[in-house]
């Protein structure tokens, strides 16, 4: 008869059915998950916290600087791991083997980079790691891992980057955004009061739209320390002004400051929305890994808050559009579109709108002209398409004459 404990033993078993792994396979994956989760339940009690922190103190006596941090997952896999397995059990550390050391020209061109996209037709992969950079006055040059302009448009699962408009140049992180994005519109009303009435008469006085978020910024090789540390520090810039020259009666005053306007885009909800930054928080994670080499010692991991007012690209009424791209695709939008389309179909003479439907849609469809339907089929097409159908008749035919 088979007994199950799940606090002690799993199950009570002949030895039938062995083959390699002691009791059977089934009986092995039913025992490390049991010690896995009960691993587990010791790691968030206090003695399991003591534990962790001995281990990482330990661990980080190590002589090699790659091995001295810590892995709390390494226990927990090698608990769930069969003996059997032993030769693939995790190790104790987290390897950063590729963190210290300045970059070659070589290992530039050469090393992957910590985030990446990949081509789902070519299989090539592309760095989402790219530097600070750009060119103004041309939104579409963007940078790239080696170079800082003269690229098209790095593509990641979400579309995120801040274009700083004064200097022309583009901050762009890959999209691991942290938490909620918080976006926000509030009115801002003046009440009145008027003798003999209890109610106050509001006038409306205008509004305000800010957005919130927060993006991870991550560091897996040596590679990128200097470029994401470059881009964080121009993201600390983005709520100051920049001093520019002007010229006025024949002298050069360079003391006028000029706002930090950007553009934001964030999927399809903001496309280049103009707006600036109000509050831009770094805050290093506790715990964070840090480079040791001189001249580089800053943390690998990292996160910015972004506070960001939003100015927009047209007057705002309770009609706009609040969103950029996504907008093209409400149901009211692209009934909107359609019926302009149709006014100005209708504007044309037959001829003219036949040939233009012709050439949109093709032959054999059809097209509405002042609410009547039509095809797109010419009376050659008509006359080439009974042919086609004349001898499939005629066989038709001569089989039921048979």
């Amino acid at each position: 008869m088979i007994t199950i404990n799940p606090d002690k033993l799993v199950r009570n078993v002949s030895t039938n059915g062995e083959f390699i792994y002691r009791g059977g396979l089934a009986l092995q994956a039913e025992l490390g998950a049991q010690n896995a989760r009960r691993f587990g339940r010791f790691l968030t009690t206090p003695q399991g916290g003591k534990f962790l922190a001995q281990q990482i103190l330990l661990q980080g006596q190590n002589p090699k600087e790659e091995t001295r941090i810590y892995n709390p997952a390494a226990p927990l896999i090698a608990k769930g791991l069969s003996q059997e397995f032993t030769s693939i059990k995790p190790n104790r550390h987290i390897d950063l083997s590729g963190f210290g050391e300045a970059p070659t020209t070589e290992e530039i061109e050469g090393n992957p980079a910590a985030v990446k996209f990949f081509d789902k037709n070519t299989g090539v992969g592309g760095s989402l790691q790219v530097r600070y950079g750009g060119e103004r006055g041309d939104l579409l040059n963007f940078p790239d891992r080696k170079n800082s302009s003269g690229q098209g448009e790095t593509k990641d699962f979400i579309k995120f980057r801040i274009r700083d408009a004064v200097n022309g140049k583009y901050i762009i992180f890959p999209a691991l955004l942290e938490g909620n994005i918080s976006d926000n519109s509030s009115a801002e009303s003046t009440p009145i009061s008027y003798i003999g009435r209890a109610d106050k008469v509001y006038v409306y006085g205008g509004y305000t739209r800010s957005i919130s978020f927060s993006v991870n910024i991550v560091a897996n090789s040596s590679l990128d320390i200097p470029i994401i540390w470059e881009k964080v520090n121009y993201a600390k810039g983005l709520v100051l002004p920049q001093y520019k020259n002007f010229n006025f009666a024949g002298r050069t005053d360079t003391t006028r400051p000029v706002a930090p306007i950007c553009y934001l885009t964030l999927g399809d909800l903001f496309n280049d929305a103009p707006g600036m930054f109000t509050s831009v928080n770094l805050a290093i994670p506790e715990g964070s890994t840090w480079t040791l080499t001189d001249g580089r010692q800053v943390p690998h991991i990292c996160t910015l808050a972004f506070e960001f007012t939003y100015l927009g690209k047209e007057t705002p009424s309770m009609t706009s559009k609040h969103y950029d791209n996504i907008s093209n695709s409400f149901p009211l939008e692209v009934e909107a579109k359609n019926k302009a389309a149709q006014d100005e179909l209708d504007k044309l003479d037959f001829g003219e709108a036949f040939k233009q439907k012709r050439a949109e849609l093709g032959p054999g469809k059809t097209f509405t002209w002042r609410s009547n339907s039509y095809s797109t089929n010419t009376k050659e097409d008509e006359i080439n398409a009974a042919k086609k159908t004349e001898p499939n008749r005629r066989r038709g035919l001569f089989r039921r004459g048979r």
